[in-house]
């Protein structure tokens, strides 16, 4: 074991003298006379300034120690953290540390440098990047009279994973389905409260899957088989009434003020 003091680039080291192993004999006189003066320069050591600092060095390196993890290794690598930084001894020392001059933003100012640095991010983008797609235009085409399926979905920017966002939904006009009166009459009864009558619409949503093209296709689907069923007999559920209860407030005829019971007009 040894004591080691560092002093204006001048390195002193002062080992334990031969006493310890040293046990009867002339010997044991000689070690205790080496153990006296040996105290004695180390007590003499820790009133100079260098010893005092050496110290409170200890003392800061056992208060780290304390608040370092409990853990053998994150210990280890919060210990390395501090060697690897190259400033471990003024890491160690806490009266090297400035005091703090209220010349540094808050973490509420952070946040808000960091909000801008998002938007102008977007505002470059918006700027540098959007005109590009205009390769990729394709002039607008209507759908001709055999696309007649209308698919709504919807994306979420920013949560790719939204719970919503497999959902599709499909709208059809009944006046474009290749049925006859009978059939048509047939597969209104087939979709129940998915027909609006007032916009003469079909109206289904599929969100059982999580991807959307399997939604797509479980519409797509259905709707071939309801076509296919209303196919199979029409006359034999032509008696059989609309059920419109579902779009009894929508159908509601408007009542009006009528024209007879207004206030006569006076003429001035």
């Amino acid at each position: 074991m040894s004591v080691v003091v560092a002093h204006s680039n001048i390195l002193f080291a002062f080992r334990h003298p031969p006493f310890l192993s040293v046990r009867t004999g002339q010997d044991s006189n000689n070690a205790l006379k080496q153990s006296v003066e040996y105290n004695s320069m180390l007590r003499s050591i820790s009133r100079t300034p260098v010893g005092i600092a050496a110290s409170v060095q200890r003392e800061t390196v056992r208060t780290l120690m304390t608040s370092l993890p409990s853990t053998d290794r994150a210990r280890s690598s919060a210990l390395g953290a501090i060697r690897g930084s190259g400033s471990s001894k003024d890491m160690l020392d806490i009266s090297n540390l400035e005091e703090f001059q209220f010349d540094d933003s808050t973490t509420v100012g952070y946040d808000a440098l960091e909000a801008q640095r998002e938007i102008r991010k977007y505002l470059r983008i918006t700027k540098y990047e959007l005109p590009k797609l205009k390769a990729f235009v394709k002039p607008f085409q209507p759908p001709t009279k055999t696309q007649i399926l209308r698919f709504r979905t919807s994306t979420y920017i920013g949560e790719p994973n939204h719970p919503a966002a497999p959902k599709v939904v499909l709208t059809v006009d009944t006046k474009s389905l290749p049925l006859t009166n009978p059939e048509l009459h047939k597969f209104l009864l087939l979709v129940g409260p998915r027909y609006d009558p007032t916009k003469g619409e079909i109206k289904m949503s599929c969100e059982k899957f999580q991807d959307r093209s399997q939604n797509f296709k479980w519409l797509s689907d259905t709707l071939d088989k309801l076509i296919n069923e209303a196919k199979k007999d029409p006359e034999s559920v032509s008696d059989v009434p609309l059920d419109l209860r579902h779009a009894a407030k929508s159908i509601k005829p408007k009542v009006r003020f009528p024209k007879e019971w207004n206030r006569p007009v006076k003429n001035t």
